[in-house]
């Protein structure tokens, strides 16, 4: 069962990296802003993202020791 969660946890980090990768590469390709605000836009965002990540693994991690203790 452990295996299972740990196997869908890696699942959704794995889908939720593709869904940035996808949108940054398309955010750059149809972006009418000039190369520097979209990289700072892409910065933002990647800054963002990995800030909800850590909490959401965070998250993950106390509930699996929740149920292990």
């Amino acid at each position: 069962m452990e295996s299972s969660n740990k196997s869908n946890t890696a699942q959704i980090i794995g889908a939720l990296l593709a869904g940035v990768v996808i949108g940054a590469t398309l955010g750059v390709l149809f972006a009418p802003d000039k190369g520097s605000a979209t990289r700072a836009k892409i910065t933002q965002g990647a800054q963002s993202l990995a800030e909800e990540l850590k909490s959401k693994v965070k998250a993950e991690a106390e509930e699996l020791q929740n149920k292990v203790s």
